[in-house]
């Protein structure tokens, strides 16, 4: 992780893992509708899965990648 100009600590996440989430977020969005009309629990539930799969997959990107950065100032990585 690195530091932004204005102190806030950036990161890096997979492009593969970040579309998948867009893509999974757009899903759930077109199966609820919003409020357009009846939902369907059992697609929303799984769309639901869906966006929580792929925020899973993001989030182990970032591990990832923190990982393999060289810690700072020899600081250990966090747990």
């Amino acid at each position: 992780m690195s530091e932004g100009p204005d102190g806030r600590l950036t990161v890096s996440v997979g492009r593969r893992e970040f579309e998948l989430l867009n893509r999974e977020w757009a899903d759930y969005v077109a199966a609820t509708g919003a409020g357009a009309s009846p939902v369907d629990p059992v697609l929303t539930l799984r769309r639901t899965g869906g966006v929580l799969r792929s925020l899973d997959r993001l989030l182990a990107s970032i591990e990832r990648e923190d990982s393999q950065a060289p810690s700072a100032a020899g600081a250990e990585p966090r747990e």
